[in-house]
């Protein structure tokens, strides 16, 4: 995976994601039979949020569940 990417660094090169305004993103990882869901609302109650703040979360979030996932 890129180094920017909001998987993290534990999806394989083959995982592909997408992400949300809102904070959402989805991967799936078929190398290790992994997705990985997450869904949030960093607008509520006010938009005028950053997005590195929810970016760090996306990361740290995903690296968990990658970390933590044994088949």
């Amino acid at each position: 995976m890129r180094p920017t990417s909001s998987c993290g660094p534990h999806l394989s090169p083959h995982a592909i994601g997408h992400t949300g305004f809102t904070g959402t993103s989805l991967w799936i990882d078929p190398d290790r039979d992994l997705y990985v869901v997450m869904l949030t609302n960093r607008v509520h109650p006010r938009s005028e949020g950053t997005a590195d703040g929810i970016r760090d979360l996306r990361v740290a979030m995903h690296s968990a569940v990658a970390e933590a996932w044994t088949r």
